[in-house]
């Protein structure tokens, strides 16, 4: 091996090293919406506060720059005056053929081998920053660009496989699931695309595709199938004009089955750390997030007979699902595994950062919420509050005693902030 070979070789295992965790995005066909799911599946990871990275290695038809609003945007230069992949917003950023080329109407025309240098320039030349996650899209098939990047990633945690649900769409996608086996990648499971159409009239969902693909190929490989993604014309919209459809559209059915989708993947990720039949948002071992840590953390409290002052949002009696939409507030003081005064106070107006200033001044240290984005959970966590997320739509008096007895379920973050 020469100098030179050695050298792009180190320059590769030092960015790689820099990546936790990598996944790629697969599809037997194109017309699926496989880019489009990739996008989606980055920003939902990236809503969530990880570092994400989108590398794009559709040689001949690389669509992820428009989709992310970056068409026409040239690489950046580091600190080092290395090249480094476009940032987007904080902590994501994205690497695309399409960043080098002269316009966007200007074709590809490689064969097999100048495709797999460009990919390997893509991590040998291209200085990336740390990141949680990084998703590879890849064109339709199991030709040169997928192969090539699994062979450079060498160590791949995963893949995603995409498909529309009639069975011909997922006679193709059955071979990216062999595909992905046989090179020992494990397969997450099916995500199956366009899963009929909710008229936004009536509301009647048409399945303009046939259904059934999905169940048979999950059955017959033991996959699962992370989600089904209804077709919605904002997701079209959105992809069309670079706008980040589960950021802009955060309560449609589409982005809640992204969303679910990729608790599902970091509920994997984190099993070593997590005893859950619940899906975690993320968690490091002490994560609020986690029902099995948080439980832990209110143990310790109790054990060392400490006092605690929890507060829980309520709407309509019942604990309220976003914190910021309360009627009121539940204020227990627990000390010693026994409730020993409770009142009810009204919050002020809902601002960021006001709720947990105001609960900081009663002197709470602890929140018990049904859901709460991660820029919240900040704020909570700078004035020294304990979030506790998930938990059902419950009584307030009920939470309290299953938190005093160890039977306090929390699940999935339900914010969708």
């Amino acid at each position: 091996m020469s100098n030179h070979q050695q050298e792009d070789n180190q320059k590769m295992l030092e960015n790689l090293s820099r990546i936790k965790k990598k996944y790629i995005v697969l599809s037997g066909k194109g017309g699926v919406g496989k880019s489009t799911v990739s996008v989606n599946i980055a920003v939902a990871l990236w809503l969530m506060g990880k570092k994400v990275g989108i590398m794009d290695v559709d040689i001949h038809g690389p669509s992820i720059a428009k989709m992310t609003g970056v068409s026409g945007k040239r690489l950046e230069v580091n600190q080092h005056g290395n090249p480094a992949p476009i940032k987007i917003k904080d902590n994501f950023y994205i690497m695309t053929i399409a960043s080098l080329l002269e316009s966007e109407d200007t074709p590809v025309v490689w064969r097999g081998p100048l495709k797999m240098t460009a990919i390997k320039q893509f991590l040998n030349d291209i200085d990336w920053p740390e990141l949680d996650y990084l998703i590879i899209d890849c064109p339709p098939g199991t030709g040169d660009e997928p192969l090539s990047a699994v062979q450079l990633l060498g160590n791949v945690d995963g893949s995603i496989i995409v498909s529309t649900p009639q069975e011909v769409a997922f006679l193709d996608a059955r071979k990216t699931i062999n595909f992905s086996q046989m090179l020992k990648v494990p397969v997450l499971g099916l995500i199956e695309n366009m899963a009929g159409f909710k008229c936004p009239k009536c509301g009647e969902v048409t399945y303009i595709f046939k259904s059934g693909g999905a169940e048979k190929a999950a059955k017959d490989f033991n996959i699962d199938i992370l989600a089904r993604i209804p077709f919605e014309v904002e997701i079209v919209n959105s992809g069309d004009s670079g706008v980040f459809f589960i950021e802009s559209n955060p309560d449609s059915e589409a982005a809640k089955a992204y969303k679910d989708a990729v608790l599902k993947i970091m509920k994997d990720n984190n099993s070593a750390n997590c005893n859950l039949g619940s899906l975690p948002l993320s968690c490091s071992g002490e994560g609020s997030s986690c029902s099995s840590c948080s439980q832990k953390s209110i143990n310790e409290n109790k054990s060392k007979g400490g006092k605690m002052r929890v507060a829980i949002p309520i709407a309509n009696g019942l604990l309220c699902r976003h914190f910021g939409h309360a009627d009121n507030f539940g204020i227990y003081d627990v000390e010693n595994g026994v409730i020993t005064k409770k009142e009810f106070v009204t919050p002020p107006p809902h601002e960021p950062g006001v709720i947990p200033k105001w609960l900081n001044s009663l002197n709470v240290n602890a929140i018990i919420a049904g859901g709460m984005g991660s820029k919240a959970q900040g704020f909570f966590e700078e004035f020294g509050i304990k979030v506790y997320v998930g938990a059902l739509d419950d009584v307030p008096e009920k939470l309290i005693d299953d938190m005093i007895n160890n039977t306090l379920k929390l699940g999935s973050n339900v914010c969708d902030h």
